[in-house]
């Protein structure tokens, strides 16, 4: 399967080459949160994303980090949630998970189906196509990559400001 990376270009790209070779996600600090595939799903991303910012003092990235977050979970739970068991019978679920890096925010989202993400450019009054496009302007980079036998990780990276970069959690 095809593994998508998209990077903004920046005059200075601080070494950001290979981002999806990078997503080993157990370096400190981390978080995650089961999404529900209820209603309250998106509510419940933004919660916990906002939670985390403030508690790894993060805050001048917060209002993009939970856009980012609430748009790559809608795309999860919307496209990429599977209907049915998955093979060893268990329920499909859809995974957030935060990690800091040293100048970097990462944002993944784990979703049971291998369906690759398109970033489509919207008609002008369509309400529909405008997750990614919005997840690409808030963020350094996006992109994915399989995970496991059934699914895949769509993720995002968030620039930090240098105040906020140094700073520990």
């Amino acid at each position: 399967m095809e593994n998508r990376t998209h990077q903004r270009q920046y005059t200075s790209t601080r070494g950001h080459t290979g981002a999806t070779s990078r997503l080993a996600l157990a370096a400190p600090p981390f978080a995650a949160h089961r999404i529900s595939t209820n209603t309250l799903c998106l509510r419940d991303a933004r919660k916990f994303t906002s939670d985390v910012i403030h508690r790894w003092n993060l805050n001048p990235v917060r209002e993009d980090a939970v856009q980012i977050a609430s748009e790559l979970v809608a795309n999860a739970v919307r496209h990429g949630k599977r209907r049915t068991p998955l093979p060893d019978g268990s329920p499909p679920v859809v995974w957030l998970a935060l990690t800091r890096r040293p100048h970097s925010l990462l944002c993944v989202v784990y979703d049971p189906s291998q369906r690759r993400p398109r970033l489509t450019p919207p008609a002008p009054l369509a309400e529909d196509h405008r997750g990614l496009p919005i997840v690409e302007a808030l963020s350094e980079g996006w992109g994915w990559k399989p995970s496991g036998a059934t699914g895949k990780a769509v993720w995002a990276r968030l620039a930090l400001p240098p105040a906020a970069a140094g700073m520990k959690p």
